[in-house]
């Protein structure tokens, strides 16, 4: 039986507003670290076609190389991107800026948000961060794709061959079903 003297009904609305408080920050962080995620992927795939792929070499070996660098951390794809000379100006300058946001959002954004759920004005500057991040991780990747795709294009390839292997791709993971 339920002790209902020491019950109040105030202190279960807060506890109530705050899970779901901490249940919107936890569904914007996992976004943010998904469109993360997207923009390291496509950050590999640049960097191997701009440095490694060859016109010819086949998809096995390219796949390898793909394998090879998305096991690698971002700081390092951008690292050997920067000495290759493969990024520079803007687009350098965009990657750094994302890489130093992500590396808070992994790493340091727990330990500085400590009593958010107690400060409504904190939580509106978290959210704004982290859609700030993930919306410029978005642009990066669209920003990468676009310029692999010029590039290989520019190499000879097809642009129907590109939308082939494209659209493919998609509906491999279940899209235009």
């Amino acid at each position: 039986m339920i002790d209902d003297s020491s019950f109040q009904a105030g202190e279960v609305d807060i506890d109530v507003a705050r899970a779901g408080l901490l249940a919107a920050i936890l569904e914007r962080v996992g976004y943010t670290l998904w469109q993360l995620a997207e923009c390291e992927d496509t950050a590999a795939h640049f960097l191997v076609v701009r440095a490694y792929a060859t016109r010819g070499m086949g998809r096995e070996p390219g796949e390898a190389l793909l394998a090879k660098a998305q096991g690698r951390t971002f700081g390092s794809l951008l690292s050997e991107l920067r000495q290759k000379g493969i990024v520079e100006g803007d687009l350098e300058i965009r990657l750094n800026a994302l890489l130093e946001e992500r590396n808070w959002l992994v790493h340091r954004s727990k330990r500085d948000n400590r009593g958010v759920l107690n400060d409504l004005n904190s939580v509106d500057i978290l959210v704004a961060r982290l859609a700030k991040i993930a919306d410029e991780a978005t642009a990066l990747n669209s920003e990468l794709g676009a310029q692999i795709e010029t590039f290989v294009i520019e190499s000879g390839v097809d642009p129907e061959t590109i939308d082939q292997e494209a659209r493919q791709l998609a509906e491999s993971w279940g899209y235009y079903l």
